[in-house]
């Protein structure tokens, strides 16, 4: 298909048919699709109708797939309508002759389209004010401002595709047990499958003559190697290719690997072994496009799984992604929460269907795919009218309870829920309730609970959660808006900070209150005097929130089955919710998840009397061996420094407090407060065979902003592009940042206990032959440059 399409932009309803353009297109400006018309004009593209043109030449009768056209849209082939698109969400197929054709495309102004009356809902969407959008199937991106200040997509926001009427083939593939089955229809004359094993080697060959009911393939794969979630294994990936009479019609990855959900709670098991489930809800990487280039997918996901993510949900209102998005959490091991494209309306009966449609085209695309793992009946579709007194039988919707469970049963093997959230099958609980079955938990954050209110709430899972307006680094600041100073207040920064439709408070003040939970300073005066340090504290106070969430979620004693950030990455410059800004660029908060997530790592906690804990994890399918340090110091010197060996058996933990390991009461947490505190900071150091050391540090007693000149920070070469620097500080410090343009960092954002020495491998991407930044804290009153060794 050709990729260049000419756009013109028309009144709503002035243009009845493409004829009456026909003297305009020689002037319209082109664009290479898939194009939403936000990436070249600006305003609301709901105000208008967009009309698209291309030409081709087919030398053979063809069908012309549609991935991705927004609603509503009309196709029109030479001239006559052949096509009307229901839903943005489902393909649009046309056929048409061989010869010379022209394809034009009316996408007609959706702001016209709710002009017409059509039935209220029992309740009213909070996310958007018009309430007649629960009759359109199409994005809330644009229409909701809770997702940012974007433009609405509209146009064609995936490929458009040809195929011979001969080789078109629509496909199928199922695993089961040790088979892969591979079925569908076909019009061409032979259908070749081949099998490619994780290794490349190809373990099946055979060919087919499709009938009139389709074809089939049935292969067997002697004691199949199995898919694992990041962490917990290795994910090996089969591939399926199919040729119809010789032409590529799918290349899909499958993978062996069995999926359970534990009744009690909501916990997912993978080749029964229990997974915790981490990571973020998935926002695409453009989306003004609503189309991402296949290595901007394969960046983000990759980005996640190196911090340690095992899931990712693709959220209801949305979009549904493309396949790049599928194969890259296949090969990365992130499992995939998908909702349903519903959120908090009440969807018509008369779409119960469509609906459906929609979800099955995307399980069918995916089938065989061992990364889905749940698929939900959208975003909270079920709290909404909760929320506003509403009882279950007046809010009772079909499409949930009966239509995508059978959807979803027929066409894979994922669990399906209603809803995210949603209380457990069979019980009268509400879905609002957190503490029964699948939460969107705020209780930190929006709702203003204290940091330590994790413990009390009792979640089981949150499908999200963990949402504030998290800023981005200072160069990100700098690039798009000059200085730290329009923190705050000004109306560009404001405009990319989350708000709710109709609240007089937006996550901005959320993140304050954090921070002054957190630091303890008045913000204000900080940001008054000193704005890059107020952001800094919001950053900091953001990572310690989330850090101190999911390290409580992450116990094995905590009855969690996972949690998943609000949200993966931001969709306009400024503070969003995302742990990466719009640009893909990292926040400190995944810096410091990273060492939570890790699938090896050591986590402190404070336990007041019962002092301080030490949890061990191995997400690993192997037992680790090594030992464990505990190290608590102060200015003075070493109050506790032990070390004993530990086993950490496959896909577990082991927990310890700190007089099981010392044998001696010390009060290193300060509970008791009966004197001076025993120690500043406490440091867990635990060292596996053939594994790299994992650390942990808890500041007990904050020193409060120090002189820098109590951190040296000292750089030594290891090999060609490797550098190791060498951190040692007179007193302990919270938060260490590490800036050195061009050089990865292996670990940032950490704490530092007095006096024991922290390595950090440098790693040249783009930098000079030796490393040059500075090294601060929040609790240094200025960063010290990096020295070289002599």
């Amino acid at each position: 298909m050709p990729a260049r399409w000419q756009m013109l932009r028309r009144d709503p309803g002035s243009v009845a048919g493409p004829g009456e353009l026909t003297d305009n297109w020689a002037a319209a400006p082109t664009l290479d699709i898939p194009a939403t018309v936000a990436t070249a004009f600006v305003g609301n593209p709901d105000d208008h109708d967009w009309w698209y043109r291309t030409t081709l030449t087919t030398e053979h009768a063809a069908s012309i797939e549609f991935e991705g056209l927004t609603f509503p849209a009309t196709v029109f082939l030479d001239g006559s309508p052949v096509a009307d698109c229901e839903s943005m969400f489902l393909p649009l197929r046309i056929e048409c002759d061989a010869g010379d054709h022209e394809l034009v495309i009316r996408f007609a102004s959706l702001n016209h389209w709710l002009k017409t009356r059509r039935p209220r809902g029992r309740w009213r969407s909070t996310l958007v004010g018009a309430p007649g959008l629960r009759w359109a199937r199409t994005t809330l991106i644009g229409r909701a401002p809770v997702y940012g200040n974007l433009p609405a997509p509209v146009g064609i926001w995936r490929p458009v595709t040809a195929v011979t009427a001969q080789t078109r083939t629509d496909v199928v593939t199922k695993v089961d047990g040790n088979v892969i089955t591979v079925a569908g229809t076909s019009g061409a004359r032979t259908i070749r499958l081949t099998v490619v094993d994780p290794a490349g080697r190809q373990i099946a060959d055979d060919t087919t003559a499709p009938t009139q009911r389709g074809f089939r393939f049935n292969v067997a794969v002697p004691s199949p190697l199995l898919w694992w979630p990041n962490g917990y294994g290795p994910q090996h990936v089969y591939r399926v290719r199919l040729e119809a009479d010789g032409v590529e019609v799918a290349d899909r990855p499958v993978g062996f690997r069995t999926l359970s959900v534990a009744a009690d709670g909501f916990r997912i098991s993978v080749n029964g072994t229990a997974i915790f489930c981490r990571g973020v809800t998935w926002s695409p990487p453009d989306p003004i496009r609503a189309f991402a280039d296949p290595d901007q997918i394969r960046d983000q996901v990759r980005t996640f799984a190196a911090a340690g993510a095992t899931m990712v949900r693709v959220v209801g209102g949305l979009l549904f992604e493309q396949a790049e998005f599928w194969e890259a959490c296949a090969e990365a091991g992130l499992l995939v929460w998908q909702d349903a494209m519903l959120a908090t309306f009440d969807p018509p009966v008369e779409q119960n269907e469509l609906i459906a449609r929609e979800l099955i085209s995307v399980l069918q695309g995916v089938s065989g795919n061992p990364a889905l793992a749940v698929v939900s009946g959208g975003s909270e579709t079920l709290q909404q009218p909760e929320m506003l007194g509403l009882s279950h039988d007046e809010s009772v919707m079909e499409v949930l309870e009966s239509v995508l469970g059978a959807a979803v049963a027929e066409h894979s093997d994922a669990h399906y829920v209603r809803a995210s959230p949603s209380a457990p099958p069979g019980t009268a609980d509400l879905a609002i309730r957190p503490d029964t079955g699948i939460a969107h938990w705020y209780g930190v954050g929006g709702y203003l609970r204290p940091i330590a209110d994790v413990r009390s709430a009792g979640i089981r899972f949150a499908a999200e959660s963990l949402a504030f307006a998290n800023p981005p680094v200072s160069d990100y600041i700098e690039r798009h808006f000059g200085s730290a100073a329009v923190a705050g207040h000004h109306p560009d920064w404001k405009a990319g900070v989350p708000r709710d439709r109709g609240s007089s408070w937006d996550f901005e003040d959320v993140r304050d209150f954090y921070a002054h939970e957190v630091f303890g300073e008045g913000l204000l005066a900080v940001r008054r005097t000193d704005p890059e340090r107020y952001l800094q504290l919001g950053r900091l106070a953001v990572a310690t929130a989330m850090r101190e969430c999911f390290a409580y979620w992450r116990r094995a004693d905590s009855g969690c089955g996972g949690a998943l950030v609000l949200s993966g990455r931001d969709t306009v410059p400024g503070a969003g919710w995302g742990l990466l800004d719009s640009d893909g660029g990292a926040k400190p908060a995944l810096a410091v998840l990273a060492r939570t997530w890790a699938p090896v790592a050591v986590l402190l906690s404070d336990e007041g009397l019962a002092g301080v804990r030490i949890d061990v994890y191995n997400d690993t399918d192997a037992e680790l061996r090594g030992e464990l340090t505990l190290t608590a110091t102060n200015s003075v010197g070493v109050a506790v420094d032990v070390t004993r060996p530990i086993t950490v058996p496959p896909a577990s933990s082991t927990a310890f407090v700190d007089t099981e390991l010392s044998g001696q009461f010390r009060d290193l947490s300060q509970a008791y407060q009966f004197g001076p505190p025993t120690a500043d900071a406490v440091q867990a150091r635990v060292t596996f065979d053939g594994r790299p050391t994992v650390y942990d540090v808890l500041v007990v007693n904050p020193a409060g902003r120090q002189a820098a000149s109590l951190l040296t920070a000292t750089a030594s070469p290891v090999s060609e592009g490797i550098w190791v620097l060498e951190l040692v500080s007179e007193v302990a410090l919270r938060y260490i940042e590490i800036e050195i343009s061009g050089w990865l960092v292996s670990d940032n954002y950490f704490h530092v206990a007095a006096r024991l020495p922290r390595q950090i491998t440098l790693t040249r991407q783009s930098g000079g032959e030796s490393p040059t930044g500075t090294v601060g804290s929040i609790d240094l009153r200025a960063p010290i440059p990096i020295r070289r060794s002599a």
